[in-house]
């Protein structure tokens, strides 16, 4: 139903001017003009510093400064400490434990410059991660001592975005960074672009990526790789649409590959449901980082670790190639509660997954490739339940039709903050992780030769914890909180 007030105020007026005097002697002073100010704005913080501990000689460190209110330049640094130690017994039999240490260090630094015509970005990353198992038997060489895992790595990356607002110009996002893992272990050199342009009233985008990786110990994984994509977007048949193609090129021997994007969406109701899918191509080209970042135990010979084995097993870098049509959905179900959903399958090449290699002296993990065609199944939820309390969860299923190893085939994580006034936020959450295939290849080594690769698989059970976070906010400036993890005391590997 629509209506419409029609009727209209006549706001004309009619005036005559008097020309009179009042025979008055009184001198007037002239009015000041008036001064508007602006709302006064919120006080910013410059330094943030907030520092915790707890048991199993945790560690924990964060300091954050940046620059205060300005129109053309802001700066900051971020710096982010953790470290733990703990003893591992596995039987009553064992005798000694073995000493378990883990620290990961990570500093951001970064500046904005706005000039008339462009924006500017440069930014500075140092990511330092050891992963030591210690191996406590005083009976055992001290070639065991010191069994570290250490990949330090540092990243130099500088973006100009140009400030063009109209629709018929051309406007970029070009980025440049030079990236360096363990002392010129291995480096990455990345140029790319972000051109953009409107013609005959559709908007055009052109992405160029170019790639240069470089490994100083497995000269197999030296790869150049060269990206293309143009796309455009469009409006038919109550759909919008994004429509682009991919190219890739690598120097090794990954084929040659061209591969359509397509995203189609429809807003069936209006800030309410929303529907879109399509047809999508991802890649991720691995590095000793990528790798590291998942398992800090990968095998790291020749990237300066602490090794005392005479077998080098490098790992083996490829890139993942994933293609996968999908449908998904965003539905605002009511105020304050929202609830998304998407469904994937496709095929994946290269398909990255970890093995355990024992040698006998020195057992890491390797990384493995297989094809596989894939399912996956992701859901999110939030809901505010009144002023006090909401609830926020995510799961996740894969299925694959092979076996994969250190991959769980679903994952759920929930939660249920409670805010109280704002002073006090108590989170207790739940975390549960499925049971996983687990492969270990015993290579044989210095200590009792085997006469030949044995494989063994095994299963690894499913995880639950359950966590607890409170957080006290004293003033603007203080605030305190303590984090409770695994309060059922599950020991599940």
């Amino acid at each position: 139903a629509a209506f419409a007030d029609t009727i209209k105020k006549d706001r004309t007026q009619e005036y005559a001017v008097v020309k009179t005097d009042l025979k008055s002697d009184y001198k007037t002073r002239p009015l000041k003009a008036a001064k508007v100010k602006a709302d006064k704005i919120s006080q910013l913080y410059a330094t943030k510093v907030c520092l915790g501990f707890g048991n199993a000689w945790t560690t924990n460190a964060s300091i954050v400064y940046n620059s205060k209110r300005s129109k053309t330049l802001s700066y900051g640094l971020l710096l982010n400490h953790f470290s733990n130690k703990y003893d591992v017994v596995y039987s009553s039999s064992t005798k000694w434990p073995d000493e378990v240490k883990n620290s990961k260090n990570t500093m951001h630094l970064y500046g904005k410059k706005i000039s008339a015509s462009h924006v500017f970005m440069a930014n500075l990353d140092y990511d330092r991660r050891t992963a030591n198992w210690i191996v406590q038997n005083p009976a055992l060489t001290s070639d065991y001592i010191g069994s570290l895992n250490r990949f330090a790595y540092t990243k130099f990356s500088f973006s100009a975005i140009s400030k063009e607002l109209a629709a018929d110009k051309l406007k970029h996002h070009t980025t440049f960074f030079v990236s360096d893992l363990n002392e010129l272990s291995e480096n990455q050199i990345h140029l790319s672009t972000n051109l953009r342009k409107t013609i005959n009233g559709l908007p055009f985008s052109l992405e160029i990526e170019l790639n240069d990786y470089l490994n100083y110990n497995n000269l197999d994984s030296n790869v150049q790789s060269f990206h293309f994509s143009p796309s455009t977007s469009l409006t038919k048949y109550g759909f919008d649409f994004d429509l682009g193609l991919e190219f890739h090129y690598f120097s090794d021997d990954t084929p040659f590959e061209i591969f359509p994007q397509i995203k189609a969406t429809k807003e069936l109701v209006k800030d309410i449901l929303l529907v879109y899918g399509g047809l999508r191509h991802s890649e991720q080209r691995h590095t000793l980082k990528s790798l590291s970042d998942v398992n800090p135990y990968i095998h790291s010979y020749g990237t300066n670790q602490a090794i005392f084995s005479g077998n080098a097993v490098l790992q083996n870098l490829k890139t993942t190639d994933t293609d996968e049509l999908y449908v998904a959905m965003r539905n605002v179900l009511a105020k304050d509660e929202v609830f998304e959903g998407s469904v994937a399958y496709g095929t994946v090449q290269n398909f990255a997954h970890f093995v355990v290699s024992d040698d006998l002296s020195y057992n890491r993990f390797s990384v493995n490739y297989i094809d596989v065609k894939q399912l996956h199944i992701n859901i999110n939820y939030d809901k505010k339940i009144n002023e006090i309390i909401g609830l926020n969860a995510n799961a996740n299923y894969y299925n694959w039709d092979k076996v994969v190893y250190h991959k769980p085939k679903f994952i759920c994580a929930i939660s249920t903050p409670v805010n109280l006034r704002g002073k006090i936020k108590v989170i207790p959450s739940v975390n549960y992780k499925g049971s996983r295939f687990s492969k270990q290849e015993y290579l044989g080594g210095d200590v009792t030769p085997l006469p030949g690769p044995v494989s063994l698989v095994s299963d690894l059970p499913s995880q639950f914890h359950m966590n607890l976070g409170v957080y006290y906010n004293y003033t603007k400036n203080i605030s305190a909180y303590l984090k409770l993890n695994n309060l059922t005391n599950s020991k599940q590997d």
